[in-house]
């Protein structure tokens, strides 16, 4: 009778390198691979088969049906008898196959030989092949191509922990994963979870298609599932024990969640790229400066984020860095997607390994406030020098204009000393008027000085002033002067500011006085006061036509004591009136100017900043005299 075609029996046969033979249930061969005929001396049929049908290689009462049924994954120790009629004994797994008509079939697996015969293959492919493989720490096994399990080791079944038992030649790989997920050795799935026949299915389908899969176990650990398929058709599987190497793996990416928290959280625009451009990673402050994802970003051309007219000098820029000049820095000014402009300075780091540039870090910071701070500092250097430069010319004028009285007095009063002396008497009460003069006007240069330096400590605080009231009751102080001087005054319509009243009409009192003061001997004075309104503030103009200022001397006329006239008979005066006029322009954050285009006469111009509109009361235009 020939070889039995079941599908294990083919399986076994042809792929096992160990004996493994195929007798009915009165013990006789029914066929037998090559390791087998080997060890038993058998000879094999042209098909491949071995011969054999009537000879008993056991002897005809073994129970072989209770063999198996005791259990395949236990050994039996069988006699054997070779054809010559030698014998020996050997541990073999005794497996029940499915039955046909001629009746029922078994499968003897040798493992080892243990009296009798050679010690030459047998022990080989036996004992020693089982030996070897249980030292491998690795799981290993062999399923047929209908997933039964033809071969395994101690590992294989000890990664299978509680369900070890389940472990045995002919038990489906389906069968070992049920009863690992009702034994809890996958970590996190239960065997009633919703989910769990969808995880068998693919572990399942993984083990069919050579796919690794790595998954939890028990005891904290990870294992790592690979299937290998042979030519015959039957599946090794390897189960790996990767817990060092996933732990590793989430230390890892814990580390790089955490960088990349670092990142996103830094104040920071970071953005590194490839030597060709290519945006390998950027943080979200970085890509929301172009308006997108740091998703969107990955991948991009950094030429597609600059202006086409700055591509040439970008790539310029970026072949110029090398090894010893691998770092620059820039200020540029950025435009953002809703329009506005920031200040960015950008640290560009060019990353060699060797000689090798490797990419580009970027790092931007927004210095828009520290930028606008330098610029303010700046300004104020500028403010600061240019009132030590006053202040140093403030204090040569004073310290010249308060010593001419001092030299006069002083001159008198030794001419009178030495007119006492020499009991002369008629010049005495002219030496005397000479120092009474002097001292008068040292006491009127004093309260001049005095009054300007308190000009600045005199705003308590600021209200809306509207100058109309502030030129009535200017003109209402200088009613004698205007009255002695047959003034015509002309007032427009003027505007409302923010300030100090009082400070304001001392202001148009000054103004309008000098206007009053240096008219033209014998002509009526003409004055002429009113506003306008400009891009940054608003104008209080004062313009007379008088005998006018010489445009050279323009500069100067705001200066401490400095005066057209030296003459004080004709038009007298102190010559800090425009510098005490500057000093109360200057508290209210306004200009003064004089307009030297102006002719006939002065002109003079106060422009005040723009107030707001809740301070507005009506149309400044509509507040004229009535």
């Amino acid at each position: 009778m020939g070889f039995v075609q079941s599908d294990l029996a083919a399986s076994l046969c042809q792929s096992l390198p160990f004996p493994v033979l195929v007798v009915d249930s009165d013990c006789r061969t029914r066929d037998a691979n090559e390791a087998a005929s080997r060890a038993l001396k058998l000879v094999r049929s042209e098909d491949g088969g071995s011969g054999g049908g009537e000879r008993h290689v056991l002897p005809p009462d073994r129970p072989l049906a209770e063999l198996a049924a005791f259990g395949s994954h236990l050994t039996q120790v069988l006699g054997f008898r070779r054809p010559d009629g030698s014998t020996f004994e050997a541990t073999a797994h005794v497996i029940a196959l499915t039955p046909d008509a001629t009746g029922p079939y078994f499968a003897l697996v040798l493992r080892s030989i243990v009296g009798g015969g050679s010690h030459t293959e047998e022990v080989l492919l036996g004992e020693r092949i089982s030996a070897a493989l249980d030292t491998i720490p690795e799981g290993f096994a062999i399923f047929d191509p209908e997933e039964r399990l033809v071969m395994f080791n101690k590992a294989f079944r000890d990664r299978c922990g509680a369900a070890a038992s389940a472990v045995r030649v002919g038990v489906t790989l389906e069968r070992i994963v049920r009863a690992n997920l009702e034994a809890g050795v996958y970590d996190g799935i239960a065997p009633d979870a919703p989910g769990a026949d969808v995880w068998v299915a693919a572990r399942l389908a993984d083990h069919r298609h050579g796919t690794p899969a790595v998954f939890a176990v028990a005891g904290g650990r990870w294992m790592r599932a690979e299937s290998h398929m042979t030519a015959a058709g039957d599946i090794v599987a390897l189960w790996l024990d990767v817990s060092d190497i996933k732990r590793a793996e989430l230390a890892l990416e814990a580390k790089r969640r955490e960088y990349l928290s670092l990142l996103q959280n830094l104040p920071d625009m970071i953005c590194r790229f490839t030597p060709d451009r290519i945006i390998r990673f950027c943080n979200d402050k970085y890509a929301a400066l172009y308006g997108r994802t740091s998703e969107a970003m990955i991948g991009t051309d950094i030429l597609n984020l600059v202006p086409p007219e700055f591509h040439e000098r970008t790539i310029d820029s970026l072949a110029a860095f090398s090894r010893e000049t691998p770092t620059n820095a820039r200020d540029i000014l950025q435009k953002l997607p809703d329009g506005s402009e920031i200040w960015v300075q950008w640290d560009v780091t060019a990353v060699f390994a060797g000689d090798r540039l490797m990419d580009f870090l970027v790092v931007g910071r927004d210095v828009t406030d520290a930028k606008a701070q330098r610029q303010r500092l700046a300004e104020q250097r500028e403010e600061l020098e240019r009132k030590n430069l006053a202040l140093d010319q403030f204090t040569a004028t004073v310290s010249h204009d308060l010593k001419a009285p001092l030299r006069h007095l002083s001159m008198f009063a030794d001419m009178l000393i030495e007119d006492i002396e020499r009991q002369r008497t008629d010049e005495l009460a002219q030496y005397a008027e000479h120092i009474r003069q002097s001292s008068q006007r040292m006491r009127r240069l004093v309260d001049s000085l005095l009054d300007y330096a308190q000009i600045a400590y005199q705003i308590v605080g600021r209200r809306r002033v509207d100058l109309r009231e502030v030129v009535d009751e200017a003109l209402l102080l200088l009613e004698s002067h205007v009255l002695e001087n047959d003034a015509e005054i002309e007032i427009g319509p003027l505007p409302a500011v923010s300030g100090d009243p009082d400070l304001l009409v001392r202001l148009a009192q000054n103004l309008i006085g000098n206007a009053l003061k240096y008219h033209v001997p014998g002509e009526r004075a003409r004055v002429r006061i009113y506003g306008r309104k400009r891009e940054s503030g608003v104008d209080f103009v004062v313009e007379d036509s008088g005998i006018g200022i010489d445009p050279r001397r323009a500069a100067r006329i705001f200066d401490v004591f400095q005066r057209l006239h030296r003459d004080e008979s004709t038009y007298k005066g102190t010559g800090i009136g425009l510098a005490l006029a500057k000093r109360i322009v200057e508290s209210h954050n306004a200009v003064i100017a004089l307009d030297t285009d102006y002719r006939p006469g002065a002109r003079f111009v106060v422009t005040f900043p723009e107030t707001s509109e809740n301070e507005e009361a009506q149309p400044w235009e509509m507040r004229q005299r009535s």
